[in-house]
């Protein structure tokens, strides 16, 4: 007889208390969302400051869950800056994972997940930040890994 490995609950948060909620009732990860376009579902009274964030992470990570931070969505030319930003934020806070929807999305300062910590890839692209030829493969699958 094989171990089956059990399936785990990853609930969306669209607020700290939906993120309780979720926690409270079995989620062992909950993805968020920043207040501002770097979240696909940037919707008027959602999301998360980064005050919030942080509430919900000490939250959850008391409890044994994982939160992840959704930037899933694609980084605009005159406003790079933001989705650099929400990586940094994403480190500076402590959030297990990041879910990205351009791997280049910060391919001027990114922060990636390599053996468990996060760090800084220094890769710069002078032509189109975020244009995906400019990030390295192993940065790629990198990006994708988590802390566990």
């Amino acid at each position: 007889m094989t171990d089956k490995k059990q399936m785990e609950l990853v609930c969306p948060a669209g607020g700290l208390p939906a993120l309780q909620a979720a926690v409270d009732n079995g989620a062992n990860c909950v993805y968020v969302g920043l207040r501002d376009n770097t979240n696909a579902r940037n919707f008027a009274g959602l999301n998360f400051d980064e005050r919030a964030a942080s509430d919900g992470l000490k939250y959850a990570h008391r409890s044994g869950a994982k939160v992840f931070l959704a930037i899933n969505t694609y980084p605009q030319p005159d406003a790079w800056q933001r989705w650099t930003h929400a990586i940094d934020t994403a480190a500076g806070l402590g959030f297990d994972a990041v879910i990205v929807a351009d791997a280049g999305s910060s391919a001027v300062r990114r922060q990636v997940i390599i053996a468990g910590d996060w760090c800084t890839a220094q890769r710069r692209c002078p032509d189109r930040p975020s244009a995906p030829h400019c990030a390295h493969p192993a940065d790629r699958r990198a990006i994708a890994r988590t802390r566990w």
